[in-house]
């Protein structure tokens, strides 16, 4: 997993090693003000969060429309196949001119028929028997169907690049404001014993007043890192469409990440077996070639099979059951250039996908390379951050002695208090950074949403 839910990070036992070294607590500096009013509270992992951005995103609403739309776009198409069946009844009242129906006229004028009444009801059936261009119509909905899937899991992971990325900003503003607070609470216990030192003759007033500066400069960074973390759980509350009023609570914490051991060469290829831009350019490939052959479909001939059974008959008789099969060939002779126009529109289609599909694969490369470079520089980072916490926690108790004992002035802790400092911040630094590599691989790899949202 990425994070580690509700541990502590790891430079926060070195602040507290030196604040209890150097002996007593001040008061926690206040929060800054909440910038919105109080409301309801939302606890969330990076897995609730994501589920949650997932479930309410316009953007994969939308994709689920898509896919909703080609699966019947694919129903209408079998449905050409299919035989059509219809029932129909009719009713006629009729009086006919018998000349006029045999066609010759009769020596004492027309002659009248009726009126009488019948009748007919019945069923009628069609059926395309031999149709190639129908089927491979058929085929390419089917194809246009499984590109609106993939594009629904490429919306998906570009939300939850997006969430996944606001969510460790979150959690490297969230570490430093618990880095910043411990900071606070360490330069007011220096500032005192500065003080202290001051009163008992054997520091200056020198001493105590570059003690109380480093204290509120320590002070504005951490208003600095607490308005950092009200704006990023702002657009992190944006991304998951909650109410501004909502406040949210992360309960993972900015730790180091498992980092996967897989090579380039065997990223690079998951990747083009995962990436849902692949996926799409794959489909409408096929879309592409079945749209080709249902045109050239065109120039055969079809068989079309049209059957009745009925049952007619004058309202005043008994009614006859009757029936007709007809069974047709049609040849098309002269189609006014249709069916080339469609063939190359195909082509050009086709064309379009090979040029894609040599972008998204360089594309895949390319990411992966990069992310996996940064993975292993950040990896790097992250060991130095921890001895540079380490080393630096160890100065500034040696500082805080040699001034205790009177054998220096407090710049030398000053000093260590800014190294201290700058070293906790590399190291959140650090970790942010490794934990995004850690996700732009499995992003480029098109893993991101399965990786994180379990």
């Amino acid at each position: 997993m990425l994070f580690q839910p509700s541990s502590p990070s790891r430079m926060l036992p070195a602040l507290a090693a030196a604040l209890l070294a150097l002996g007593g607590t001040a008061a926690r500096t206040a929060a800054a003000p909440d910038l919105v009013d109080a409301g309801p509270t939302v606890k969330l992992t990076l897995a609730q969060a994501l589920r949650r951005a997932l479930d309410h995103n316009p953007r994969v609403h939308l994709s689920l429309l898509a896919i909703a739309e080609s699966g019947d776009d694919r129903r209408a198409a079998a449905a050409a196949l299919m035989p059509a069946v219809s029932a129909q009844a009719m009713g006629q009242r009729a009086k006919n001119n018998m000349d006029a129906f045999i066609g010759i006229p009769t020596p004492h004028g027309p002659q009248l028929v009726g009126p009488f009444n019948w009748g007919q009801v019945g069923l009628e059936a069609h059926v395309s028997l031999f149709d190639l261009s129908l089927w491979k119509k058929w085929r390419a909905s089917q194809y246009g169907e499984a590109s609106a899937k993939a594009q629904n899991r490429a919306v998906r992971e570009e939300v939850a690049a997006l969430v996944v990325g606001q969510y460790l900003r979150t959690l490297r503003a969230q570490a430093s404001v618990q880095a910043g607070e411990s900071r606070v609470e360490l330069a007011g216990a220096l500032a005192r014993l500065a003080e202290s030192q001051q009163k008992q003759g054997v520091g200056t007033r020198l001493d105590t007043l570059r003690a109380q500066l480093q204290l509120q400069t320590e002070k504005q960074r951490l208003i600095q890192a607490q308005t950092q973390r009200l704006t990023s759980l702002a657009g992190l509350g944006r991304l998951l469409d909650l109410e501004p009023t909502t406040r949210i609570e992360l309960l993972d914490t900015l730790a180091a990440p498992v980092l996967p051991q897989a090579g380039f060469a065997e990223a690079f290829q998951t990747g083009l077996a995962q990436r849902p831009e692949l996926a799409v350019l794959e489909a409408r490939e096929q879309i592409a070639e079945n749209l080709r052959q249902a045109a050239q479909g065109l120039r055969l001939p079809t068989l079309v099979a049209t059957g009745a059974y009925s049952s007619t008959g004058l309202q005043s008789q008994p009614w006859a059951t009757t029936y007709q099969l007809t069974l047709g060939v049609r040849v098309p002779l002269f189609t006014g250039g249709l069916v080339s126009s469609r063939i190359s529109r195909a082509k050009s289609e086709l064309d379009r996908v090979q040029d894609a599909r040599r972008e998204v694969r360089a594309q895949v490369g390319y990411e992966v390379q990069v992310a996996q470079a940064e993975q292993e520089a950040a990896a790097h980072e992250v060991q130095v951050g921890d001895l540079a916490v380490s080393l630096s926690t160890e100065a500034l108790s040696q500082a805080r002695h040699r001034f205790e004992a009177g054998v220096s002035s407090n710049i030398e802790v000053i000093n260590a208090q800014d190294e201290l400092a700058r070293a906790t911040d590399n190291h959140i630094s650090a970790l942010y950074r490794l934990n995004q590599a850690r996700a732009d691989l499995a992003r480029a790899t098109g893993q991101l949403e399965a990786f994180l949202a379990r």
